[in-house]
C-alpha cells in the first residue's frame, strides 16, 4: 500500500480514542496549571488586607506571575522544538509545584512577588506546550474543538481555584492554597512514565523508529487495525524545514500572519485576564461578601468553560475565521450589558453572560494560532504567540487599578474594552486570510499560503 501521514492513521474509526486520552493527560495538568495561576485572584483581598496594599499594588499581585509566564512561555518553544514537547513539559510542571510551595511561608510584598515570578516561569510554558503536543495527536476533523477544550481544562482549574478558596481562606487563610498548589509535582513524574511524545515531533527529527512505534500502538486501537502494523516506508512526513528558529516564524512566509495572530492573542487576552483577575475584589469592594464574590467569579469561570467549548465547536463548523467573528461580536454585547445593568442588581446573569462570551472571544483565535506554522517551528510559534498574548494579561490589570485609584468606576473601565475586541476583529479581517478549517497537520503552515486568500 502507499503512505500515509500519521494524521490518516489516527483520522480513522477508533483514533480518536487515543487522542483523547492524549487530551485527558495534557489537560490534568491544565486543570493544575490554572489553579496554580487564578488561585491569586481568589486570595488578592485577603493579601490586600494583611500587607496594606493599595489598588495598583493590588492590580500587581496577579501580573508578577504573569511577568514570568512571559519568560517561561518564549523559552518553552524554543526547548520544545529542539529537546522535545513531553521532556520541557514535564520539566516545567514540577518547577511551577515546587515553586508555589515557598509562597505558603512569606509574609511580605516583594517575596510574593519573587515567588509568583519564579513559579510563572513554569506556569507559562505549559500552556503553549499542552496546545501544541494536543494539535498533532487530534483528529483534523476535530482539532479545532480538542485545541480549545486544552484550554477549557486549564479554565477548569481557574474553577477549581474558586471552591478551594472558598473553603479553605475561612478555614485556613490564604497561604494553605498555595501548599495545594504544589501538588502537581507528583502528576509532573507520573506524566514521565504514561504520556508519549509529540509523533510529528519525532518525525521532523528523524527519529522514526520511536515514532513508528506509537504509531503502531495507536493503529492496534483502531477498530479496524492494520495487520501487522506499519512500516518506515509506510508513514510520510513533510521535508524538515529549519528547527525551532525564531527568525523563521517572522521570515517573509509567516510575517504578516504572525504579525496578525500575535495582535489578536494581546488584544483578547489582555481583555480576559484583566476581568478574570479583578472581578473578586471588585465584587468585595463592591459590597458583597467574600463567599459571594467567590461564588459569582466562579460562576463566570464555570461558563467560561462552556464558551471555550463552544469556541472549538464553533471553529470546527463554521471556520476558524468566521467563528473569531461570532465571538468578537458576543463579547462586546457581554460587556455593554454588564457595564449597564450588571452592577444595578442583574449581577448573576452578567457573570454567566459575561464569562461565556469572553471566554469564547478569548479562545477563538486559538485553533487559528496553532495551526499557522508547521511541525518543526509550531512550539515556537505557539510560545511566541504566549508571549505577546501575556503582555497583554501583564498590563491590563495594573491598567484596570489605576483607573479605579483614579476614581473611574468598573464599569466604566469595562465599556472601554470595547476597542480591543473591536482591533480583534480588525486584525483578525487585515493578517489572517487563510482559513485551516479541515487541512491535516502535516500539511499545516509549511505547504499553505499564508499572504494569499486561499484556503483548501
Amino acid at each position: 500500500m502507499g503512505s500515509v501521514y500519521v494524521s490518516d492513521v489516527i483520522d480513522q474509526p477508533g483514533g480518536m480514542r487515543y487522542a483523547v486520552r492524549i487530551l485527558l493527560f495534557v489537560g490534568i495538568a491544565m486543570v493544575f496549571d490554572g489553579f496554580d495561576y487564578m488561585i491569586v485572584s481568589f486570595t488578592m483581598p485577603q493579601i490586600t488586607e494583611e500587607m496594606s496594599l493599595g489598588l495598583i499594588a493590588t492590580g500587581s499581585l496577579a501580573s508578577f506571575s504573569l511577568l514570568g509566564m512571559l519568560v517561561g512561555g518564549f523559552l518553552s518553544g524554543y526547548l520544545a522544538d529542539r529537546f522535545g514537547r513531553k521532556h520541557v513539559m514535564n520539566a516545567s510542571i514540577m518547577v511551577y509545584a515546587l515553586l508555589t510551595v515557598p509562597i505558603f511561608f512569606v509574609h511580605s510584598y516583594d517575596a510574593f512577588a519573587l515567588c509568583r515570578i519564579f513559579s510563572g516561569l513554569g506556569v507559562g510554558a505549559v500552556i503553549p506546550l499542552s496546545v501544541t503536543m494536543v494539535s498533532e495527536f487530534a483528529p483534523t476533523r476535530y482539532r479545532g474543538t480538542f485545541v480549545t477544550l486544552t484550554k477549557t481544562f486549564m479554565m477548569l482549574g481557574w474553577v477549581i481555584a474558586g471552591v478551594v478558596a472558598l473553603f479553605v481562606v475561612p478555614a485556613f487563610g490564604w497561604r494553605m492554597c498555595y501548599l495545594i498548589g504544589g501538588f502537581p509535582f507528583v502528576y509532573g513524574i507520573l506524566m514521565h512514565f504514561f504520556m508519549p511524545e509529540s509523533v510529528q515531533w519525532l518525525l521532523s527529527r528523524g527519529r522514526t523508529e520511536e515514532a513508528l512505534e506509537i504509531v503502531n500502538d495507536i493503529n492496534r486501537r483502531l477498530d479496524r487495525p492494520k495487520p501487522g502494523g506499519y512500516s518506515p516506508a509506510e508513514i510520510k512526513a513533510l521535508p524538515a524545514q529549519p528547527q525551532g528558529q525564531l527568525r523563521e516564524v517572522v521570515s517573509k512566509r509567516y510575517r504578516k500572519v504572525t504579525i496578525g495572530v500575535w495582535l489578536v492573542a494581546f488584544t483578547t487576552c489582555a481583555l480576559s485576564y484583566g476581568l478574570t483577575n479583578w472581578m473578586p475584589t471588585v465584587l468585595v469592594q463592591g459590597g458583597y461578601s467574600v463567599q459571594a464574590s467567590y461564588g459569582y467569579t466562579t460562576l463566570m469561570n464555570l461558563l467560561g468553560c462552556v464558551g471555550a467549548v463552544a469556541a472549538g465547536v464553533m471553529a470546527d463548523k463554521l471556520g476558524r475565521i468566521r467563528s473569531a467573528y461570532v465571538a468578537f461580536a458576543l463579547a462586546g454585547l457581554s460587556v455593554v450589558f454588564t457595564a449597564t445593568l450588571g452592577f444595578g442588581g442583574l449581577i448573576i446573569p452578567a457573570c454567566i453572560f459575561m464569562g461565556f462570551a469572553i471566554n469564547y472571544a478569548y479562545m477563538s483565535p486559538a485553533p487559528i494560532t496553532i495551526e499557522v506554522y508547521p511541525t518543526e517551528i509550531r512550539a515556537t510559534g505557539q510560545a511566541c504567540v504566549t508571549t505577546v498574548a501575556r503582555i497583554g494579561g501583564l498590563i491590563t490589570p495594573l491598567v484596570i487599578g489605576g483607573a479605579l485609584e483614579s476614581g473611574s468606576s468598573f464599569a466604566t473601565v469595562l465599556v472601554v474594552f470595547l476597542v480591543p475586541l473591536c482591533l480583534a476583529a480588525v486584525f483578525t479581517k487585515a493578517f489572517i486570510k487563510t482559513e485551516t478549517k479541515g487541512v491535516v497537520t502535516e500539511e499545516l503552515g509549511g505547504t499553505r499560503d499564508w499572504g494569499g486568500a486561499g484556503g483548501r
